[in-house]
């Protein structure tokens, strides 16, 4: 029987992996060392952990999967909630990262540039792993079609759209589709909806309300989440209130808000007094996702404390690595900015790892066979998982942003040159 509960196999393939990126193969993943100066200097070290946090969450998801064949939240709380916290804390990131572009830009950046950057950067290794899962279920399909063809090309064409539509749960009728990127692609549809409405939020960026507006956010979202639980929350098992939705949907908008709410902070020097740099507060911060750990472990009975306490310890925490805090010089490690380098192709392959691996012979067997097995052959799967990343990092995403970045400066380059012709008609 495999133990699925302890939090230490968590850590020790975190130092495993951290381990394995401190190898010469990994320099070409390095780009500029920290930089002090750099508010997001930090984030450069912090997206790794995040990433691998999701892998380990569903490393015990897929054990279950395996012994039951249905794809859902594991017993193993500890791994769920890590799992959470690093989807939850990438929200936060994408939120103050693109609300700190606006503040620098007095909310008029150069919209297409902004929008041809995230389609190269997030479509070319998207389409990757996508068109290998495509593969995938034409192999276990047996290359034949299941349903209508137009059945097939339309969900096909929906899974290629980039998560900026919800695809479907199956293509070609192939019931476990998602779970063979597992099930983490659901994410991009509600960045794609936050890049979409950030024309409409940067009037307050231009008008100068911008902390008023972050700040008035958070506080509408967390009385949204009191009044849609104030009479009991989500419980295993029970089919949830249909006011509930409303508490999840507040949530989503709440991780957004509160890295845009720490980005607002920052811009207007609030915090600036307290050295947020110091040792000290990374004890802080350290405290405040302990805190998280302590709050949502009872996955069982989501209520109010646990929606209530995840966004504002979480953003606790970000506001104090925005602000330069390394936690104790972990996050300007030179692995630790590696695998951050690395983050979005272990975000989006970590199923195909987990695939590859146990469709080796003998290896599901071995792995199901009790505890340590089943670590070793997991924390093996981390490692085929951050060596794919590299290579999808060095052949695919990196040459993706560039090529965006060229494209980017030739319309520029365009519209530069259309300026005086426009002036003279």
């Amino acid at each position: 029987m495999v133990d699925i509960h302890h939090a230490g196999p968590y850590f020790a393939m975190m130092l495993a992996a951290l381990a394995f990126a401190s190898l010469p193969l990994f320099r070409s993943a390095d780009r500029d060392g920290p930089q002090p100066g750099k508010r997001t200097d930090t984030l450069d070290g912090l997206r790794g952990f995040l990433a691998l946090s999701v892998f380990a969450a569903h490393t015990v998801v897929h054990y279950e999967y395996l012994r039951s064949g249905v794809w859902k939240p594991s017993s193993a709380q500890f791994y769920n909630v890590a799992g959470l916290l690093g989807v939850c804390l990438f929200f936060m990131v994408t939120g103050f990262l693109f609300w700190t572009k606006l503040l620098k830009a007095g909310g008029r950046p150069g919209w297409r540039a902004l929008y041809i950057g995230r389609v190269f950067r997030l479509g070319p290794v998207y389409l990757v792993v996508v068109l290998t899962m495509i593969g995938v279920v034409a192999y276990r399909t047996g290359f034949r079609l299941q349903v209508p063809a137009s059945e097939a090309i339309a969900s096909t064409s929906a899974w290629l759209a980039l998560g900026i539509v919800p695809p479907p749960p199956t293509i070609n009728g192939y019931a476990d589709t998602g779970t063979i990127l597992a099930g983490v692609t659901w994410t991009l549809f509600f960045e794609w909806l936050f890049y979409f409405s950030l024309p409409l939020l940067a009037v307050f960026v231009r008008r100068g309300r911008h902390l008023a507006f972050t700040g008035g956010l958070v506080a509408v979202c967390l009385l949204t989440i009191v009044a849609a639980t104030w009479n009991g929350g989500f419980v295993a098992g029970v089919k949830p209130r249909p006011v509930l939705m409303l508490a999840v949907l507040a949530e989503l908008i709440l991780l957004f808000a509160s890295g845009m709410f720490v980005a607002s902070l920052l811009h207007a020097g609030i915090g600036e007094r307290l050295r947020l740099q110091r040792r000290r507060w990374a004890v802080l911060a350290l405290l405040c996702l302990a805190l998280v750990f302590a709050a949502m472990l009872d996955l069982r009975n989501l209520g109010m404390l646990s929606l209530l306490a995840l966004c504002p310890l979480a953003a606790t925490f970000l506001w104090i690595v925005c602000s330069g805090n390394r936690l104790f010089g972990v996050l300007a490690w030179p692995a630790s900015r590696r695998l951050s380098s690395l983050s979005y192709g272990i975000y989006l392959g970590q199923g195909l790892a987990l695939l590859a691996v146990f469709a080796i012979p003998g290896v599901k067997a071995y792995a199901m066979s009790g505890t340590l097995a089943f670590w070793l052959v997991n924390t093996a799967c981390a490692l085929v998982l951050v060596t794919g990343a590299l290579a999808v990092y060095l052949w695919i995403e990196e040459p993706g942003i560039r090529m965006g970045r060229r494209w980017a400066r030739r319309l520029r380059a365009r519209s530069d040159a259309l300026l005086p012709l426009a002036s003279t008609g």
